[in-house]
């Protein structure tokens, strides 16, 4: 079974596989300088970094959590 904080780090692929249908990103504009699609990618690219970190650091505390859990049923 999938833990809910796996959800997470599909965020990054919905906005990836987004771009070519936002009409604010996919356009002629500048956001600071550089076309909207390059920025967008670069805001992305970061963002799966961030998402990736918060899952592993959510399936970090569920393992923590459920060794501590182990380790009170063995003491009991």
């Amino acid at each position: 079974m999938r833990k809910p904080h796996v959800i997470w780090a599909f965020v990054p692929v919905l906005a990836f596989l987004g771009t070519p249908f936002l009409p604010f990103v996919n356009g002629p504009y500048l956001w600071f300088g550089i076309p909207s699609v390059l920025a967008w990618c670069l805001l992305w690219t970061a963002g799966t970094t961030a998402s990736l970190a918060l899952v592993e650091h959510f399936a970090h505390s569920d393992d923590e959590r459920a060794d501590r859990d182990e380790a009170e049923e063995a003491a009991a």
